[in-house]
């Protein structure tokens, strides 16, 4: 037995200290205690001797008094599935027992292999790029590499005028700023998006007003929207949540009638299409975001695009301080400093022109994700309607608990242990805290897909058999549901 696991073997009779000690030479954050036959009898974490210390512990009192008798422990082989299965957020620390009750192994959650959710790739022209900006000495928010990648997105996007950002956020408060959205004003949001929609629209004095989402498109629900429009409805921000553009026509149609503005929030659609237009250009503004999480990045940074002179126009005074273009340090508005840096504008630019790859490798991602996943019972597979073009943001699913008992936390802790990494779908607006009103009834489609709904691994670059993994791992649980014990040992440090 190496030094390091003998460090994590201690008899019944040593001390707190001694503990401590041995705590402190392993760096496991756990040791195991064994009587004189070598059983196992016990189990003391940092945590353990921190509340036992906390409490008026004694570094002299016999360490057997704090012990946790309650363990979990595991079985040879220590990579079997039901090893595996045991480890979670509370027990991260495995002793692999032989038949006689002896430890003989250590199994540990940060040891297994991880698969992040999202990761850029940044494989192309980044590095030339970014080193061309040095070298000249450029690298704040003017140089070639900022038109350049505007002209780039513009033409790539089909639009008349792209204006790039320093961020997806702040391209939401630049639309709104200059549509003229102000105080008293009201803005039509879904309810299941991330929060910057909303935040915007408060930090322009204006309120938002949450409307439910369709659950067969996960995006906002046309026909409920002139239920909530007033004399004072100025907006309408259509999200192209997860990837799935919005039913648009419908939309428009209303924003006609009633005299109101669209923004299409694309943050997570870059590349998406409806009806064989890419999203951001059938609105009055597009918002796009270039986050480290999205199809493309710039690490952070945005985009906002129009195919209107005046609205471009105000967005670019806004943008550069509301300073005069032929008049140096003149001001016509009060405005911000919203401008992208020449260094972001270049990795941009190298990510845009890989960008159809990215889409192009997205697809047979998500075509082995539904393949393999297609024919699970309780498993929703994400939204594709048949005017859309889904460019699968995160390759993002339901988990229907009705149908199988299990629930998606359940679902999503068993794929940590085996080292993936999900997210759960974005909370409704209307729970969050800066805007519930304590009517959480009206909006039972957000809360459903809001409660249901987990995204998996779905990177540019993820390995096909990853994906495999991940469905693997998916297919299994979803068919032994007594997997689901629960544990809570404390054996977590």
């Amino acid at each position: 037995m190496n030094e390091i696991f003998s460090t994590l073997l201690l008899n019944t009779n040593v001390t707190v200290e001694e503990v401590l000690a041995a705590l402190d030479r392993n760096g496991k954050g756990v040791v195991f205690l064994v009587d004189h036959d070598q059983i196992m009898r016990g189990l003391l974490t940092d945590s353990d001797m921190r509340r036992a210390l906390l409490k008026g512990a004694s570094i002299s009192d016999p360490a057997e008094l704090y012990m946790n008798r309650d363990f979990v422990s595991g079985t040879l082989p220590k990579e079997k599935p039901e090893n595996i299965a045991l480890l979670n957020e509370k027990i991260c620390s495995l002793p692999i027992l032989n038949p006689s009750g002896r430890v003989v192994d250590l199994l540990r959650l940060t040891d297994l292999w991880r698969l992040p959710v999202m990761e850029p790739v940044l494989k192309g022209r980044e590095v030339e790029y970014v080193l061309d900006c040095l070298n000249t000495n450029w690298i704040s928010s003017q140089g070639k590499y900022v038109e350049q990648f505007e002209e780039k997105f513009r033409s790539y996007i089909s639009t008349d005028y792209a204006l790039s950002v320093s961020n997806g956020t702040v391209a939401l408060h630049l639309a709104m700023a200059a549509l003229g959205i102000g105080r008293g004003d009201e803005v039509i949001i879904p309810d299941l998006t991330f929060i910057a929609p909303a935040s915007m629209t408060v930090l322009c004095a204006a309120k938002p007003v949450f409307v439910d989402v369709d659950r067969s498109t996960w995006t906002l629900d046309p026909s409920l929207i002139e239920a909530h429009i007033t004399p004072r409805t100025k907006a309408i921000i259509a999200v192209h949540l997860y990837g799935h553009p919005c039913d648009m026509d419908p939309i428009m149609e209303i924003a006609k009638r009633h005299g109101l503005y669209v923004i299409e929030d694309c943050a997570e659609a870059l590349g998406a299409e409806y009806k064989g237009r890419k999203v951001g250009t059938i609105g009055d503004i597009g918002t796009f975001s270039f986050f480290a999480n999205k199809v493309i990045t710039t690490g952070e940074g945005g985009m906002v695009i129009t195919n209107s002179p005046e609205i471009h126009h105000n967005m670019r005074l806004l943008r550069d301080h509301g300073m005069a273009r032929d008049k140096r340090y003149w001001h016509l508005v009060a405005g911000f400093n919203y401008r992208l840096t020449n260094l972001q504008a270049a990795i941009g630019l190298a990510q845009l022109e890989k960008i159809d790859v990215f889409l192009s490798y997205r697809g047979e991602v998500v075509n082995r994700y539904s393949t393999q996943l297609n024919d699970v019972d309780g498993i929703v597979l994400p939204p594709q309607k048949e005017w859309a073009k889904n460019i699968y943001w995160l390759y993002s699913l339901l988990v229907d608990k009705e149908t199988t008992g299990i629930d998606r936390d359940s679902l999503m802790g068993h794929l940590a242990v085996h080292g993936i990494d999900t997210r759960p779908l974005f909370y409704p607006l209307h729970q969050q805290p800066p805007f519930s009103d304590g009517d959480w009834k009206k909006y039972p489609n957000a809360d459903w897909l809001s409660t249901c709904g987990l995204s998996l691994p779905t990177s540019n670059n993820i390995k096909l058999e990853d994906v495999d993994k991940v469905c693997a791992v998916i297919r299994s649980v979803m068919k032994n549901k007594s997997i689901f014990r629960k544990y809570d040992t404390g054996q977590c440090s």
